[in-house]
């Protein structure tokens, strides 16, 4: 695995827990995923986590406020369109926030 150095720290933190709630739900996941750990269809998609299991993956994108419309919303269709391309694939994007403060 490799920690991208550009990923906001809030996202990578969720990222882990997200990874850590698959593992317990008994899939085998894969924290940002190599182009060669991924079908041809998918190689320039950076997804940030793939989780196998219960005969399906799951491929797995993780954004923040700051970074929902980093690329535009163009690049999370685009990624979600492959995917479902795919028999037995699945996207899933997880959307993460700070917690407010309670006073």
């Amino acid at each position: 695995m490799s920690y991208p150095e550009n990923r906001p720290p809030l996202e990578h933190q969720r990222l882990l827990r997200l990874a850590n709630e698959y593992r317990h739900k008994g899939y085998t996941v894969k924290l940002y995923p190599a182009s060669t750990d991924l079908p041809a269809k998918l190689a320039d998609c950076p997804f940030d986590l793939i989780a196998e299991g219960e005969g399906k993956k799951i491929a797995v994108e993780v954004r923040s406020r700051e970074t929902l419309t980093l690329n535009g919303s163009e690049d999370l269709r685009q990624m979600s369109d492959l995917v479902h391309q795919l028999p037995g694939w699945e996207f899933e994007l997880v959307i993460t926030n700070r917690r407010k403060k309670e006073s």
